[in-house]
């Protein structure tokens, strides 16, 4: 056993077997991929990586689990949530290895690189572009790791064989299996797929209750230098709990009714972290740059031809390299973002600008701006984003298992976590932030023209911060 020290969680336990995973090639790829793209160009202290949080993710996957099998033990007046403790084992180990590799399929500068991504073919409508889980799934099957998954498996099997007997193969823990559970499309349809289980197993890495979430809010506020992204994850872990959805025969992550309100704290955490960091203005735009350098490159569209090995011999570091080596030779869009040449944000809607009567004021501004300073003196961005999807996804009984059920302590019964909560019922609105942005040298004659729609000095528009 090894004990790593990490600044959010303290010790982190990792076994012998999973740090052969940490030290592989793949895995320590993930220190040179930043978590936040080009955030550390604003918040100087986010040079965290995606390496640390894959980390981070596979402790609180683990202790989420315990606490809420634990919690339906003790709700359930000492019954077991699994077939047996070999179950309960098993699922542990396949959650800690999902956390571990959930990320290594992501390209330099995490989200803001995969601009470059070609559109995937199963999209009959030719928009949706392929996702980094794709490579995260050719990375665990086609790498070293798969041959350390099945070590892992082995093992498993071998210190557990008393117990498990002749169904070794029923236990065995493969690449294919992890992703089958975590994100394949339609998992229903292959025959290994047990639903009452896999559907929370699911629940832990891919829901709004998370760890995922978890552990990078805490970790983005904490390195940014926020406080946003805080909010109490050991109350909210010891909350969780495990609804036994006999309706449909699944079992689904639920919350105890007394942690409702740690749960708002933490939806409401993410919710700032996206208004105030995720979607900085400055950081928007530096996004643009690094975006617009990067098709400068000879590199191509990334699709479902791009070898694994190639893929991976990108992170930001090699990233920024090639970038400087074309602001050398010329490339405008290089030497752009290597300077840091930001245009001026000028104009801002409000956080949730979804009217009819924004959207025309924001149109007028962007069409007189360009006019009077030229096409591409002007830039206007648009940030989008559910504050979370509660309403979305159905009611805690439907039998796709991705509502959060919460369980009524008095009656043992459950209800829907949005019909708890009146904070949650009202955060529905989309979060929609569009701005404008214009070269510096134009700066204040935009600020007139912007002015000039707002005659009320009680009416306001957003002045730079960097």
């Amino acid at each position: 056993m090894v004990k790593i020290r990490d600044p959010i969680h303290g010790f982190i336990e990792v076994s012998d077997q999973e740090m052969k995973i940490i030290d592989s090639a793949p895995f320590q790829r993930l220190r040179n991929i930043r978590q936040l793209a080009t955030s550390y160009l604003v918040y100087p202290g986010a040079e965290h990586t995606r390496f640390a949080h894959s980390i981070g993710v596979m402790h609180l996957v683990s202790k989420a689990f315990d606490a809420a099998v634990g919690n339906f033990k003790l709700m359930n007046d000492g019954g077991e949530l699994f077939n047996n403790k070999i179950d309960t084992k098993w699922y542990r180990q396949i959650l800690r290895l999902i956390a571990l590799t959930h990320d290594l399929g992501h390209a330099p500068f995490s989200h803001a690189f995969e601009e470059i991504f070609a559109i995937d073919p199963k999209d009959t409508k030719g928009k949706r572009k392929i996702k980094h889980e794709y490579f995260t799934m050719k990375i665990i099957c086609e790498t070293e790791i798969a041959d350390y998954i099945k070590q892992i498996s082995d093992e498993f099997i071998l210190d557990n064989i008393e117990n498990i007997g002749n169904n070794t193969e029923e236990y065995k823990i493969t690449p294919e299996l992890l992703w089958l559970i975590y994100e394949q499309e339609n998992p229903e349809e292959d025959s290994r797929y047990k639903p009452r289980d896999f559907k929370l197993l699911r629940g832990f890495m891919n829901s709004e209750l998370d760890c995922d979430k978890m552990d990078y809010l805490l970790r983005d506020s904490y390195y940014c230098g926020v406080n946003y992204g805080r909010y109490d994850v050991d109350r909210l872990i010891s909350s969780l709990t495990v609804y036994n959805n006999e309706k449909y025969n699944v079992y689904q992550l639920a919350i105890k009714q007394s942690g409702i309100h740690v749960f708002e704290e933490f939806v409401i955490a993410r919710y700032f972290m996206f208004i105030q960091v995720y979607f900085h203005k400055t950081r928007r735009y530096l996004d643009y740059l690094l975006v617009k350098a990067v098709k400068s490159l000879d590199i191509g569209e990334i699709g479902h031809d791009f070898s694994v090995n190639t893929y991976m011999q990108y992170d930001d570091n090699n990233i920024i390299d090639m970038l400087k080596a074309e602001a050398r030779s010329g490339n405008k869009s290089a030497i752009a973002f290597k300077n840091r040449d930001l245009k001026s944000c000028v104009y801002q809607t409000s956080t949730h600008s979804n009217s009819t009567k924004e959207t025309q004021w924001l149109n007028k501004i962007y069409d007189d701006l360009k006019k009077n300073l030229g096409n591409n003196a002007v830039w206007i961005d648009k940030a989008v984003k559910e504050p979370h999807k509660m309403p979305a996804i159905g009611r805690y009984d439907d039998p796709d298992g991705k509502g959060i059920p919460v369980i009524v302590s008095h009656s043992d019964t459950a209800t829907n976590v949005i019909e708890e909560s009146v904070l949650l019922q009202g955060l529905h609105s989309l979060i929609s932030i569009s701005r404008i942005y214009v070269d510096r040298n134009q700066k204040e004659k935009a600020k007139k023209i912007v002015k000039s729609y707002f005659p009320n000095p009680n009416e306001s528009y957003e002045e730079d911060v960097l």
